[in-house]
């Protein structure tokens, strides 16, 4: 008799619908660092999703079509012309037992992977965020909901405002497990001894979300003032100016995840200033995770992540007030201690080591409601297709 392993291994694919061959970005660094956990535990996890230049491997599949859009503040490179056949074709010759879509109102890979798998069980992920949505994009979203919603079976958001965001097209139940982190890779370190107290920003330049021209003037206001502070940047230019040469400032442009932890656990607080639109704060449970104060933008998503005693809030957009509370922190240096400290502790329920359990579980039960009696999908191989048959896909003119 056949001995049955623990822990049957599931076969995910999971589908992003920006630029998989571009670095950076919340949503890719989510997908990958999912993937990994799930590897890690013995599940089978293929990435698909567009890319600018080739990067296929046997664990991610880049297909062209990318094109920039300018959304949310930011630049976006989408598989807004990722070929239909090229996604058939992939899950003709690909088998899966659930597929997880990031994103699926951002086409248009996700639309036509919920059109072409309709007997594949799928979970979708929603993580964008925005304060005062238009009339016009409620009515797109609403739209898109119609078109691919009915393909999915089960629906998450990284968090409350996302949830929130998400809410005005999607009407069933929606389940909270938000963004994760590697807590070993971002290891607690003391930072080093210096005179003065360093800060720091991570975020694309060019993004005006991200509020960097808001720290800079917090910055010279502290430098007017004799506040002893430095101020290290790391984060695509794109096309923003290079950072103006002042005292203390420097500029690093993107880096390597080491070389970015590294300049983590090289400051004394790390500053997120950003003006709103966004639904978690990544930045933030990495610093958090090094055990560094944090100081932020007092907006929906980042109240989701911090810990009121380990962060001070700012109202967005405001230089001064930025300015005062990380004076308030340069002048002590016990309480930033005590801050990191709580942060350390409070990133530890964000560890991927605790999450990807927690979706694992979330992709069983949607294979159980969509294929009720296969509870254990993953515990026999599907059955070979038969020669010149393929999987079923909608008809002309779209799904209903």
């Amino acid at each position: 008799m056949t001995h049955r392993p623990e822990r049957p291994p599931l076969r995910v694919c999971i589908v992003i619908p920006y630029d998989l061959s571009q670095p950076g970005g919340g949503v890719k660094h989510h997908a990958f660092e999912l993937a990994k956990a799930l590897r890690a535990a013995g599940d089978e996890v293929t990435i698909l999703g567009p890319a600018s230049s080739p990067i296929e491997t046997d664990e991610v599949v880049g297909l062209p079509g990318v094109v920039n859009i300018i959304s949310n503040g930011d630049n976006n490179q989408l598989g807004l012309f990722v070929s239909p056949w090229k996604i058939r074709k992939f899950f003709r010759e690909n088998r899966f037992d659930v597929i997880h879509l990031h994103e699926p109102m951002v086409p248009s890979i996700c639309f036509w992977t919920a059109w072409l798998t309709p007997g594949v069980p799928k979970v979708a992920t929603f993580h964008a965020f925005g304060e005062n949505p238009a009339p016009a994009l409620k009515a797109a979203h609403k739209v898109f909901a119609a078109i691919q919603f009915p393909f999915f079976h089960r629906a998450i958001a990284v968090s409350h405002p996302a949830a929130q965001y998400a809410g005005v097209a999607w009407k069933r139940h929606m389940s909270i497990v938000p963004n994760g982190i590697c807590t070993d890779v971002f290891e607690s370190r003391p930072p080093p001894e210096g005179s003065r107290t360093r800060l720091l920003f991570v975020g694309p330049l060019d993004a005006e979300r991200k509020g960097f021209n808001y720290l800079l003037e917090a910055y010279e206001q502290l430098l007017a003032e004799g506040v002893p502070v430095s101020l290290d940047v790391v984060g695509n230019r794109g096309k923003a100016p290079r950072p103006p040469a002042l005292p203390g400032l420097t500029y690093h442009g993107p880096v390597s995840l080491e070389a970015l932890v590294e300049r983590y656990q090289a400051c004394d607080v790390f500053v997120a200033p950003s003006t709103g639109q966004e639904s978690f704060g990544i930045v933030l449970l990495e610093a958090m995770s090094v055990a560094r104060p944090i100081v932020c933008s007092d907006i929906a998503g980042y109240r989701q992540v911090i810990l009121d005693e380990g962060a001070e809030l700012v109202p967005p957009r405001d230089s001064a007030a930025l300015a005062r509370a990380i004076a308030t922190l340069v002048r002590d240096p016990a309480r930033r201690m005590r801050m990191g400290e709580l942060n350390r502790a409070h990133a530890q329920q964000f560890d991927w080591d605790v999450l990807a359990p927690r979706l694992r579980n979330e992709y069983l039960e949607t294979i159980a409601e969509a294929q009720p009696r296969a509870l254990e999908p993953a515990w026999r191989e599907p059955a070979a297709l038969e020669p010149g048959s393929e999987w079923p896909v909608p008809t002309e003119g779209g799904p209903g």
